[in-house]
């Protein structure tokens, strides 16, 4: 019986091994390029991961599967989430994420700001009503100003360049 299971262990352990080292370094180039290589394949423990068609290395494709084996197959969240290594909580927000986008969803959004954090407008006017009304005051204090007036953070030095840039626009 333990001479079976021991087998039976390094049997698979090492099939599943070399399915991670087989992936092709192309592709798990693209994944790196495309931010969707899965950190944890090895979290991945769903059969339809042993055969070549699916890859564990792809997070894009292990969310869809996950999603299909729940939606599709019937299995329960927390079995869905076993096999293909996630928690629950990420079913539950990959799950919504795909209702509301679709494919998209899978697939990582652009980290940090959606564009660039300009001082214009309302937020430079204040600005420059401040400096006037306190001209030794510092970019650092007025970027602190507009937060607790507009909610928005600005850096400091992005104060210093819109205030710079005013004033020469203005002479």
């Amino acid at each position: 019986m333990y001479e079976n299971r021991c087998f039976f262990d390094l049997t698979y352990y090492l099939g599943y091994v070399i399915c991670i080292l087989m992936t092709n370094p192309a592709k798990k180039k693209a994944l790196v390029a495309s931010g969707t290589l899965n950190p944890h394949p090895e979290a991945v423990q769903s059969d339809l991961f042993k055969m070549d068609f699916f890859d564990p290395w792809d997070r894009a494709q292990v969310k869809y599967e996950m999603l299909r084996a729940h939606s599709v197959d019937g299995d329960p969240v927390a079995e869905a989430c076993r096999q293909f290594g996630f928690s629950r909580e990420s079913f539950y927000q990959i799950q919504q994420a795909f209702r509301q986008m679709g494919f998209s969803s899978l697939l990582p959004a652009k980290r940090g700001r959606k564009g660039p954090v300009k001082l214009k407008g309302e937020v430079l006017e204040f600005a420059l009503e401040k400096k006037k009304e306190d001209p030794d005051i510092g970019p650092g204090r007025l970027a602190a100003l507009i937060r607790e007036r507009f909610g928005t953070d600005i850096h400091r030095t992005t104060v210093m360049r819109g205030i710079k840039k005013k004033r020469r626009s203005s002479a």
